[in-house]
């Protein structure tokens, strides 16, 4: 295994402590600086059509807005006046939390790769913890900013339903990729490595979308109509399931798909770039392969 491959987050499960031992890679300087860098210039690419779907979608559900006309609106200013757009709050909350995302699972994986340990777990914990704590956040905020009733408390049940929706997603995003892709490259599927990697990193986050949609709907809906019958909040979810779905993958793509390749490539790039200029600095010199 190279330089390339242990840099391209996530790491397989059948690495071990072991195998990590005997990798060559940059110091430890270098590997966090291009973490840090990546995540934050990842996040710049992404954010954007992130922010304008979950506006649409959230607009939608509280009748503020139709999901067309939002995203007309949003694309209108995103393409017309860059600018403007990039200093809305709505950008800037979602944009925090890529930003927070990325980094956190990106140093965390470095530092666990530098300790000769297999960073599935500690990625899992902490960087779950960070995406969901940012996402709720952030829905609580939007919530509130695009809903038709005065703004009020987010019910603390919406609080739990987000942190499930997003579990759900950073699970699919960052810890069973590398657990499904070696099934893929196994009998009898024969997948190559590099194909099966890029599906389970597309594929995954954008299929637990479909499983995920309700719980989304249903925690905006106890906000919007706290006083909702039983009955009148399935027929709610039900009527708006496909297109809140369908959008939430389309968000999904650009952020755990596109991004986390993005993600994975810039830091492989920035580590070359990085290591003329500090290699040698964060206490650790690169290891040589045995």
């Amino acid at each position: 295994m190279d330089v390339v491959s242990v840099l391209s987050a996530p790491l397989f499960a059948a690495e071990d402590p072991e195998a990590l031992a005997k990798l060559e890679r940059p110091s430890l300087g270098v590997c966090l600086a291009s973490d840090v860098v990546s995540g934050l210039a990842t996040s710049l690419v992404v954010a954007p059509i992130v922010a304008i779907i979950d506006k649409s979608i959230i607009s939608s559900s509280s009748g503020r807005s139709t999901l067309s006309n939002s995203l007309k609106d949003g694309a209108y200013t995103l393409f017309r006046h860059p600018l403007k757009f990039l200093g809305k709050r709505s950008f800037i909350a979602v944009y925090a939390i890529f930003a927070g995302t990325y980094t956190a699972n990106n140093t965390v994986e470095t530092l666990c790769i530098n300790n000769n340990t297999s960073p599935i777990t500690p990625k899992f914990l902490i960087g779950s913890s960070v995406n969901v704590t940012l996402c709720a956040w952030k829905d609580a905020l939007y919530t509130k900013w695009y809903a038709t009733v005065a703004p009020k408390p987010l019910p603390r049940v919406s609080y739990a339903l987000f942190g499930m929706r997003d579990t759900m997603t950073v699970t699919t995003s960052f810890i069973l990729p590398p657990l499904v892709s070696p099934l893929l490259q196994a009998e009898p599927f024969r997948v190559p490595k590099k194909t099966a990697d890029t599906v389970c990193q597309f594929a995954l986050p954008c299929l637990v979308q479909f499983a995920s949609a309700p719980i989304h709907l249903l925690s905006l809906d106890l906000y919007n109509n706290p006083n909702s019958t039983r009955v009148q909040r399935m027929q709610g979810i039900r009527s708006k399931y496909w297109g809140c779905a369908t959008l939430r993958v389309f968000r999904t793509l650009p952020g755990f798909g596109f991004g986390g390749v993005l993600n994975r490539h810039a830091r492989v790039y920035l580590n070359d770039v990085f290591s003329p200029r500090l290699d040698g600095y964060g206490g650790v010199s690169v290891k040589k392969a045995i």
